[in-house]
């Protein structure tokens, strides 16, 4: 298991914060209005701006479909009766928000991470077939 630094590992989440900052900053209320109506109308559990970050991946890559209905993780596609293709390689991340330090009168955290996860787009993967 690799052994990283404390200032590895303090640059790593600052690149993480700020690929995250630079994703909020890409679009217009409007824009941001329908990614909230997407999410409710396929019942996603992320939000918006993590749909968003992504959707700007996907942009880049040409690919097509919608973040996490078109991109899933590893175990994402499994639940989903699909298996990530022998030899593909994850092209897209996403960053969830770790709370550290919870207080107990107000339920926010003293502070929070970046953990980046991998995901595949629907290109990647094939039917499971039993």
């Amino acid at each position: 298991m690799n052994q990283y630094t404390k200032e590895q590992k303090k640059e790593y989440f600052q690149s993480l914060r700020n690929r995250w900052t630079e994703a909020k900053k890409q679009y217009s209320e409007n824009e941001i209005t329908a990614v909230d109506a997407i999410i409710e109308t396929h019942g996603l559990k992320i939000s918006r701006f993590g749909f968003l970050f992504v959707k700007i991946q996907m942009e880049k890559q040409g690919l097509d479909g919608l973040p996490y209905l078109d991109a899933k993780t590893f175990l994402g596609w499994k639940k989903n009766g699909f298996m990530v293709k022998k030899g593909e390689k994850s092209t897209l991340d996403g960053i969830t928000w770790i709370g550290v330090g919870e207080e107990e009168d107000s339920g926010k955290f003293e502070y929070m991470f970046p953990k980046q996860y991998h995901l595949f787009h629907r290109t990647q993967v094939e039917e499971i077939i039993n």
